[in-house]
């Protein structure tokens, strides 16, 4: 089993490939579909709650482990990321991963999904290595 994420997608379509993509290396645990459901969703999961209320079937749904990062997808903008992080702040710090948008990318749908994979692992990778998963603040792939 991988290392336990939060992922953050608008749509299940997308957030289906990205989850499979995420494998073997990362076990997206929930899936959060609002900045309104992460609001009260993360804060639960990063505090051992084991039964957290999902508006998604996606993901594995195995609290047993805290998560290792927050992977944020294109449809948050600022104020939905920030809402997030600020109900969440203190209680287990990790990075909250973002895409950066100005980084060309194919257009929306499955190649879209693995493209913003490959950049997620490859930062994962890089802030392990360097000792920073374990500081809360955006990262941007």
């Amino acid at each position: 089993m991988g290392a336990p994420v939060i992922l953050c997608g608008k749509t299940e379509d997308i957030g289906r490939g990205v989850i499979a993509s995420l494998k073997p290396e990362y076990d997206v645990i929930h899936f959060v579909m609002t900045p309104e459901a992460g609001v009260s969703q993360i804060p639960a999961i990063l505090k051992g709650e084991q039964a957290v209320p999902s508006d998604s079937t996606l993901g594995s749904k195995d609290y047993s482990k805290p998560p290792v990062a927050i992977i944020l997808g294109g449809g948050y903008d600022d104020a939905g990321a920030e809402v997030m992080m600020k109900a969440s702040s203190g209680i287990k710090p990790m990075p909250w991963l973002r895409p950066d948008l100005s980084k060309a990318a194919p257009p929306l749908g499955p190649e879209y999904g693995k493209a913003l994979v490959a950049r997620i692992k490859e930062l994962l990778a890089q802030l392990q290595k360097q000792g920073e998963m374990n500081e809360e603040k955006v990262q941007w792939y």
